[in-house]
């Protein structure tokens, strides 16, 4: 039924049905992967390139592959990796799971596999960690899309340094940030619960990471909710463009010089208007001072008067 021969309909299923998926993914013919995720609603808001036709592209943590097959789908000659072992993650000290470890390395594995096979895709997999990235273990590509997979990392910023070693021209950069502050450059911390995530960046302060990382340009694509498969409520993410060269810009693209300069100046308001509070602040505590000692030299005056009637009688 496929090109790369799984079999029939009924094989393919029960394949499908032995493993979790964290994608859904189309394999065509009316098959549709159950998934954690369904990114078929939310792909126009990541901003993908029309076509990457003679171009070669990098998905970095690809998972079970949605976005590996759909880089093909638009052209371009597919690289993507993958964690060696399930417990090559950053996981925490309280970091723990149910599942025994030949059920998580599938989950780790399989998916991209049946997908892979099932669409005929000619993807190549590479098994390293993010933190081995770089032009000498998976080459420098013109494309690089990394999604989901920064809020994973204790070090998220060498993530991104690495991410640019391998970039040509452009990479396409979503994580989870929060709402809260968007022009604050901050990342609240959450490693301290289970262990498998760590850090929620402000939209300020991921435009910052990408800035200071090696890219000479950043633009700001989308923020939205990416909500579960099942309709519950998911995880509020952003998407940045960041460029490797000062060509293909759009008229939102800033430059990583100029957007961390901004915030050099944001900084240094930020921080006369704190000195200027802090003046405000010591006037008033003066002030108060001030008025105590009058209040103080005003009540010793009444004493004394008082005094001197009281000898007086």
């Amino acid at each position: 039924m496929n090109s790369a021969g799984i079999g029939s309909n009924e094989d393919l299923a029960a394949r499908i049905a032995s493993v979790d998926w964290y994608h859904t993914v189309d394999l065509g013919n009316g098959v549709v992967t159950p998934g954690h995720y369904d990114h078929r609603n939310y792909l126009d808001l990541y901003g993908l390139p029309e076509s990457l036709s003679e171009k070669t592209a990098l998905d970095l943590g690809a998972a079970s592959g949605f976005f590996s097959f759909e880089l093909e789908r638009r052209g371009a000659k597919v690289t993507a990796t993958d964690l060696p072992e399930w417990y090559d993650h950053d996981f925490g000290p309280n970091y723990s799971i149910e599942q025994d470890q030949e059920t998580l390395q599938n989950y780790l594995r399989e998916p991209f596999e049946i997908a892979r096979q099932a669409l005929g895709a000619d993807v190549e997999k590479k098994f390293i960690n993010i933190y081995d990235v770089s032009p000498e273990t998976v080459g420098i590509h013109d494309f690089v899309f990394c999604g989901s997979l920064l809020i994973h990392l204790t070090d998220p910023i060498k993530a991104l340094r690495n991410i640019a070693s391998v970039t040509g021209d452009k990479a396409i950069i979503a994580t989870v940030i929060t709402e809260d502050d968007p022009d604050r450059p901050f990342a609240y911390m959450t490693g301290y619960d289970q262990g498998d995530s760590f850090w929620v960046p402000t939209r300020s302060c991921l435009e910052l990471m990408a800035a200071s990382s090696g890219f000479a340009g950043v633009e700001w694509h989308s923020d939205f909710r990416l909500d579960y498969s099942d309709g519950s409520p998911g995880p509020y993410h952003g998407v940045i463009h960041a460029y490797k060269k000062e060509s293909g810009w759009s008229d939102k693209t800033i430059s990583s010089e100029a957007m961390i300069e901004q915030q050099r100046d944001k900084n240094s308001d930020a921080a006369l208007a704190g000195d200027a509070r802090q003046r405000e602040l010591d006037q008033l505590k003066n002030e108060n001072a001030r008025l105590r000692d009058q209040v103080a030299a005003f009540e010793q005056r009444k004493f004394i008067r008082l005094t001197r009637r009281l000898r007086g009688k």
